[in-house]
């Protein structure tokens, strides 16, 4: 009893020698805040031009970290696309809603994720872009993946700075709906970074995702890849996609390919172009065609852009899409 005593005293005295004690970092802060206005024209095939303001998307958020443990909070408001809204009226209103709230940690070369989290290939792709406020990246566009899910994720750390190897369970129906079916989604995420050593940005990205979608648990599939070169000055990168399970059609099969180039000359002036195709069937002529050209400059946390952009719907999805077939030119800041 004796020695036991003494120990625990030996264990209480102990931050007072002369060793010191090991103060704890405090914790770190960061907010954040992205607001999207523009001013758009577009010109249908058929019919007058409409042009308009309108502020497609606002974030405010808040970024935490503590040793190895993360956490972020970011709100949302973006106009409705079905005309129902927390803020103002029917068919001109806006929804108020998160984009993510999850609580992180890592360790060594492991990093978890839970809560309302990014998924793991969306955010890559958007990065190597770099210009979100232009458009959303083709598979949040056609809705193959969501850039974000109520879920939990694993990421793996390759040494060196040459990427990761991830895997999330989430819901599968992202962060603006809520769950619809029993079913989860599993997404294997990998990122490969082969120069890294050298100092160089090419990227080789890939994707396999399983799971369902709907009230009716529509199985879902989706697979695929690209490179990428993620430099400041220069960007440019191709992807192509396989996904099955599309419009409700649990045997429908499709290609998703992409592409985009972006360069940055005298530190402000930008210059980008990016072409996306959706076929949305691979059993008939059933497909999207997209393209944008955009110039613009910079300074601070500032962005402007002036831009031009095609869609033309092909075979059978031209009397299906509503409004297609249109010029738009637009300002974005």
């Amino acid at each position: 009893m004796s020695w036991l005593l003494m120990l625990l005293l030996t264990q209480v005295e102990a931050p007072s020698a002369d060793a010191g004690v090991e103060v704890l970092p405090l914790p770190s802060f960061s907010p954040r805040a992205d607001a999207f206005g523009e001013f758009n024209a577009r010109f249908p095939s058929e019919g007058p031009a409409l042009p308009a303001f309108t502020v497609p998307r606002v974030q405010l958020g808040l970024d935490a970290a503590w040793l190895g443990a993360s956490a972020r909070v970011l709100a949302e408001g973006a106009y409705a696309t079905n005309g129902g809204a927390l803020v103002g009226v029917q068919g001109d209103s806006v929804v108020l809603r998160l984009r993510e709230a999850w609580a992180g940690y890592r360790w060594r070369f492991l990093e978890a994720r839970m809560g309302l989290i990014p998924t793991l290939l969306i955010p890559e792709l958007e990065r190597g872009f770099r210009f979100r406020e232009l458009g959303a990246d083709g598979l949040e566009r056609q809705q193959l993946l969501a850039p974000a899910d109520l879920g939990a994720s694993l990421r793996g750390f390759l040494p060196g700075g040459h990427g990761f190897v991830g895997v999330a369970v989430t819901n599968g129906e992202g962060y603006t709906s809520r769950e619809l079916n029993a079913g989860k989604n599993v997404d294997v995420t990998a990122l490969v970074r082969p120069f890294a050593a050298l100092g160089l940005p090419l990227e080789v990205l890939g994707v396999a995702s399983f799971g369902t979608q709907g009230v009716p648990q529509i199985p879902t599939a989706r697979a695929g890849g690209g490179v990428q070169w993620s430099g400041p000055v220069l960007g440019a990168g191709a992807s192509l996609f396989w996904a099955r399970g599309l419009l409700g059609e649990a045997s429908r099969t499709g290609l998703l390919a992409q592409g985009f180039v972006r360069l940055t000359l005298f530190e402000h002036l930008h210059l980008t172009a990016r072409t996306q195709y959706f076929a949305r069937s691979l059993a008939q002529e059933d497909g999207l065609f997209e393209g944008l050209l955009g110039v613009g400059g910079g300074h601070a946390f500032v962005d402007g852009f002036v831009a031009w952009a095609r869609t033309v719907p092909v075979g059978v999805a031209r009397p299906s899409v509503v409004g297609f077939d249109a010029h738009e030119g637009a300002e974005t800041r």
